[in-house]
């Protein structure tokens, strides 16, 4: 099974040749092993099969299951138009997040995926902006100003 690293928040899996349940259960454990370790937050299995086979489909399901277990946004990418119609057909487009190439499966991604976006640190205008606001409602007492002088002294004996 060959997997690699498409940018710094994206793995794709292929997944190629699964006919029987044998295919399957291997597969699985593989992929498995690999969302376990997933060092990205989003995960896109890249299906290149030319008809669906219902170990396959079976597989898929329990991957998008393992994959939130492990909270990995999970894609899944199909290359031809037979396995993209047929997951359409048995209600899984949605559920599954299916995908006809990797750049779609890589802006799907990044609109589900929290992580993908994560929330920028305070910002620097809002920081200096809370600063002045700060300042002006409280200011330093400690510095005087020509206006905040007397302007003559008086013997208060």
């Amino acid at each position: 099974m060959k997997s690699y690293r498409l940018d710094r928040t994206h793995r794709v899996i292929e997944l190629h040749g699964i006919v029987g349940p044998d295919d399957a259960s291997a597969a699985e454990q593989q992929v498995r092993t690999l969302l376990r370790r997933c060092d990205t937050p989003a995960a896109i299995v890249d299906v290149d099969s030319a008809h669906l086979s219902p170990s396959l489909m079976d597989l898929l399901i329990r991957l998008r299951g393992f994959a939130e277990r492990y909270r990995v946004f999970l894609c899944v990418t199909v290359r031809h138009e037979q396995v993209a119609e047929s997951l359409r057909a048995a209600g899984l487009e949605r559920i599954l997040r299916v995908t006809r190439t990797l750049s779609q499966a890589r802006a799907r991604t990044r609109v589900g995926c929290a992580a993908v976006s994560p929330r920028p640190p305070a910002s620097t205008v809002r920081t200096r902006l809370r600063v002045r606001l700060y300042r002006f409602v409280c200011p330093d007492t400690r510095r005087s100003t020509a206006a905040a002088q007397p302007s003559h002294t008086y013997d208060s004996r």
